[in-house]
């Protein structure tokens, strides 16, 4: 089960913002897109909260899984023959344990409002990884420059949502989503608690810190 917060700041603001939202994801970042060449011939590979999919497909030579609690941004998602999708929720993976061998998050765990769940995602993550699999981790940073006057790590961002994307076509609409800014190492630290994962690369890139982590 969610949280309120999340219930009401992320789930059901991504479910009337999707439209809008996937047109504004269309390019692979330049990390993501490494790990992804990274990929080995034939595997199988996990997007969890893969919104519309922009990460996924591009290797022909693997198969893909999209998982997003929203089904509305699923329905965004690119139609291909080595990509299939699935509504579900990330700190209750429905996969067996060591199934996939690459696994990308990106810009996902933020939005948990707990650390107690965030560690329950990192976990399903580790769970559902194959032994020696590799996964790509990626948070919002709270030290970017338009959070500077922030005192919490937890906040609402605005989402403008463009009249001809609204139910009424009347006027931009405003909402707001919930985010769990991490600080530096916070990451890091995190993963830290995970048994079985550690971390092979660690960074910033476009406002967000990143790992890499590979399961023993």
């Amino acid at each position: 089960m969610s949280t309120n917060v999340e219930t009401q700041k992320v789930h059901n603001v991504y479910d009337i913002i999707s439209k809008h939202f996937s047109t504004t994801r269309k390019v692979i970042w330049p990390k993501v897109q490494n790990f992804i060449d990274s990929f080995k011939s034939n595997s199988y590979i996990l997007d969890i909260g893969c919104g519309n999919a922009k990460n996924m497909g591009t290797r022909l030579d693997c198969k893909y899984v999209g998982l997003d609690f929203c089904e509305n941004l699923l329905k965004q998602a690119k139609v291909q023959d080595n990509c299939s999708y699935i509504v579900g929720n990330c700190i209750n993976l429905p996969f067996e344990s060591n199934t996939f061998n690459y696994i990308m998050s990106i810009a996902v765990i933020h939005h948990l409002s707990t650390e107690e769940r965030r560690l329950k995602a990192l976990n399903e993550l580790t769970r559902v990884l194959k032994k020696n699999g590799k996964a790509l981790i990626y948070v919002w940073a709270f030290e970017q420059p338009r959070f500077s006057e922030e005192k919490t790590q937890d906040v609402d961002v605005k989402w403008m949502l463009q009249k001809k994307y609204s139910t009424t076509h009347n006027n931009d609409e405003i909402y707001y989503r919930y985010y769990h800014l991490f600080k530096k190492n916070e990451l890091e630290t995190l993963i830290s608690n995970i048994d079985n994962l550690f971390i092979l690369e660690s960074g910033n890139q476009y406002n967000n810190w990143y790992c890499i982590v590979q399961k023993n």
